[in-house]
Formats: C-alpha cells, sequence, structure tokens
C-alpha cells in the first residue's frame, strides 16, 4: 500500500490553540499552518501522511474530533504519494 496526505481545516477554542496543536502533533501531524479567517479567528490547517488504506482518513478524524477544544474538522483535501 501507498501513502495518502490528508489536509485537515481544524477549528479550534481560540484559548486552546497551544495545546490543540501539541495534541495534533503527538497525532502524527507532518504541518500545522495558523490561518487568520478574520476579526482575530484562527483556524489550523494541518496536514497528515497516512497509510493509504480503508477508512483511514475517517479513524483520523474521530481522534481529531475527540480533542478538547476543537469545535469542526473538515477535510479539506486527499492526494496519494
Amino acid at each position: 500500500m501507498g501513502e495518502a496526505v490528508v489536509v485537515y481545516r481544524i477549528n479550534p477554542c481560540q484559548d486552546k490553540i497551544k495545546e490543540i496543536k501539541e495534541k495534533l502533533s503527538s497525532l502524527g501531524a507532518k504541518e500545522i499552518l495558523e490561518e487568520e479567517i478574520g476579526f482575530g479567528i484562527v483556524s489550523l490547517k494541518t496536514v497528515f501522511v497516512l497509510e493509504d488504506k480503508p477508512d483511514c482518513v475517517g479513524e483520523l478524524e474521530k481522534k481529531i474530533e475527540k480533542i478538547d477544544g476543537i469545535n469542526s474538522v473538515q477535510v479539506e483535501g486527499t492526494s496519494l504519494i
């Protein structure tokens, strides 16, 4: 099996961004970028490299959603590498 790159847009509670970034890194995030949406609100564009297997994206999304302080998680894109 190959690998897949998955990009998530994560909307965190603004006062917990540092802790959320640490937890995303522990889940294997390769890159975490802060993107200002407006009015001081920041979303996190997060890149993961996963083994290409059935439902790997869904499993990771469930783990991310369980992190305290995350309001929403959205897949922005996937690609095989």
